[in-house]
């Protein structure tokens, strides 16, 4: 049996340093906190997250180097100014997406740049151990 704590521990394990670890959980835990449910995708090193619709307006791929948490149509949807928003935000951390054209991908290489999309995207699922509210440098 395959469970879903199977498969963070999976992707977790593929994450090449303490640093990557740490901020995949704090997205994972933000993210459920404020009312996304987070779960494996079909293809390993995958976390996709869904809202209460069980729409993905959000996926994370998870390498040994890098987290890209990967902004999806269903977010444009709900925010059409999202993608200008991510793009002023996290300008230098984009990473260009070839297999879906409007798909924005942000790089996340340390704790830092996940309080930035935690604090941006889950305010509300946000607990920032001792920061406070953190702005993208």
């Amino acid at each position: 049996m395959y469970s879903e704590a199977e498969a963070h521990l999976t992707n977790l394990d593929f994450c090449g340093s303490r640093i990557l670890r740490r901020a995949y959980l704090l997205i994972v835990l933000a993210a459920e906190r404020a009312g996304y449910h987070t779960g494996p995708k079909d293809a390993e090193r995958e976390l996709k997250i869904r809202d209460g619709a069980g729409r993905q307006p959000f996926l994370m791929v998870v390498h040994a180097d890098r987290l890209l948490f990967c902004l999806r149509a269903p977010a444009f949807e709900d925010r059409p100014a999202l993608a200008g928003e991510a793009r002023n935000r996290f300008e230098g951390r984009l990473d260009a997406c070839d297999q879906f054209a409007n798909d924005v991908r942000i790089r996340i290489n340390a704790i830092a740049d996940a309080e930035d999309v935690v604090d941006w995207l889950f305010p509300l699922g946000g607990f920032s151990p001792g920061y406070g509210e953190r702005r993208s440098a």
